[in-house]
């Protein structure tokens, strides 16, 4: 298992815990540390966070940002993807984040205020993808005692109380000032939280039951269902179903496009449609609903990055196969659909973003295999092979296939400096629509 580790209470807390594990559980620890670079005691405070490791005889990682800008969100996603790649140098199952039960408070509160749907109130979740979080039953106060208890100091970012961000506003002014009303509101906010998730799973899975109902199928084109079963159900079961089709076609509907998709199945006649976001589009057929992709294909657009552009942060849309995408690059949001970061020093610049070509290869430990066979085992459809994206280096060497695989590049210094890019879809929304 890797443990993220920043130095602070909460991370020391649960490198301890998980290392007192070792005498009942066969687990292998080790850690990683990621250094913003944002604060001129950034340098010390990772000496300081692997003397910890060291101290506790677990080995630890240090990466380092380059040129990085932005917000909490921008470093989060950078931390992120240094730490995938970690978990990958590390051939770990798992990697610890600890996230603790005041951090999944306040997420509820922020998202509360954002105004959000069940998915959102539900905090931060336990376990996403390889991402585990084992100190969410936890408060702060308790790992901190713990630490003093043992006699463990840990490395304190002066960052945390800076009101420039609003979860710091959040943690040491909104809380407090609410928990002095209501002593209850910490507990009442977690309550909340997990009422949430039991309700967006409840409803998701209620989602999948309907839609296998009516028998849903996909198709290159989109896909139908059954128009006799949706309307057993209300419209806000009809919108949702909805926009789970859209999901899965890589598109966002707005409420409004939602409300005009459901209130279609429900009085549109045979023969005609109602566009619910750009380019996608629902009609009726006798008793079939088809939901279909009725976009053009444009010409691609590709994206070349030299080193000089690598060394600063950068964002720029791409077109492949059709599809929309933007490539961010050095300081990554954490919303990408597909993430990684490759080592500076190890590749030939310029790097290029484009579609995968007839003898495209990558070569992994597992060997050197056919692109094309990769997208045919991950079973990627034929239609949409096009539009998933290549970073391939000066050489043609392709360095990843974005979602799929990433070519073996070992860094010439394991300290040095790091690559990051991701892929996010743009995904359209249309609000006015109309029938036909």
């Amino acid at each position: 298992m890797l443990v993220a580790f920043s130095g602070g209470s909460d991370s020391l807390a649960l490198l301890h815990l998980l290392r007192a594990l070792r005498e009942s559980w066969p687990l292998t620890l080790r850690a990683a540390h990621f250094d913003h670079g944002l604060q001129p005691e950034s340098a010390a405070w990772a000496v300081r966070a692997a003397e910890l490791c060291r101290r506790a005889e677990v080995p630890c990682e240090v990466g380092r940002a380059i040129g990085l800008t932005g917000g909490p969100a921008e470093w989060r996603a950078a931390r992120y993807a240094f730490l995938s790649e970690a978990r990958r140098r590390a051939r770990a199952d798992r990697v610890a984040l600890a996230h603790q039960r005041d951090d999944h408070v306040e997420t509820v509160l922020l998202n509360l205020l954002r105004g959000p749907g069940f998915r959102g109130l539900a905090g931060i979740p336990a376990r996403r993808g390889a991402f585990v979080r084992p100190l969410l039953g936890f408060a702060r106060k308790e790992l901190s005692g713990y630490l003093r208890a043992t006699g463990r100091e840990w490395v304190k970012d002066p960052a945390n109380r800076n009101p420039r961000y609003r979860r710091s506003r959040m943690r040491y002014g909104l809380l407090p000032a609410l928990a002095d009303r209501e002593p209850a509101i910490r507990r009442r906010l977690a309550e909340l939280g997990r009422n949430a998730l039991v309700a967006e799973g409840g409803l998701e899975a209620g989602v999948r039951c309907l839609l296998s109902t009516a028998g849903y199928r996909k198709s290159a084109g989109g896909a139908q269902i059954a128009r006799s079963v949706l309307l057993g159900y209300d419209r806000a079961a009809r919108g949702r179903a909805l926009r789970r089709i859209a999901r899965d076609m890589g598109f966002l509907v707005s409420r409004r496009g939602t409300r005009v998709g459901a209130s279609f199945i429900d009085t549109g006649e045979s023969g005609h449609g109602v566009d619910i976001a750009a380019g996608l589009r629902v009609e009726r057929e006798f008793d079939r609903i088809h939901v279909r992709c009725v976009r053009e294909v444009p010409p691609d657009r590709e994206l070349e990055i030299d080193r000089t552009r690598a060394r600063r942060a950068g964002l720029q849309p791409v077109r492949l196969g059709g599809r929309d995408c933007e490539v961010r690059w050095g300081a990554l949001e954490g919303t990408e659909r597909w993430a990684t970061a490759l080592p500076l020093d190890s590749v030939r610049f310029p790097i290029r973003v484009r579609a995968p070509q007839a003898g495209d290869r990558i070569r992994t430990r597992a060997g050197s295999r056919k692109v094309a066979k990769l997208l045919m085992e991950r079973r990627v459809p034929t239609s949409d092979r096009s539009g998933v994206p290549v970073v391939v280096d000066a050489d043609r060497r392709v360095l990843w296939v974005a979602g799929h695989s990433r070519a073996t590049v070992e860094p010439a210094d394991p300290g040095g400096a790091w690559f990051a890019i991701g892929f996010t879809e743009r995904r359209h929304r249309h609000d006015d629509s109309r029938g036909t």
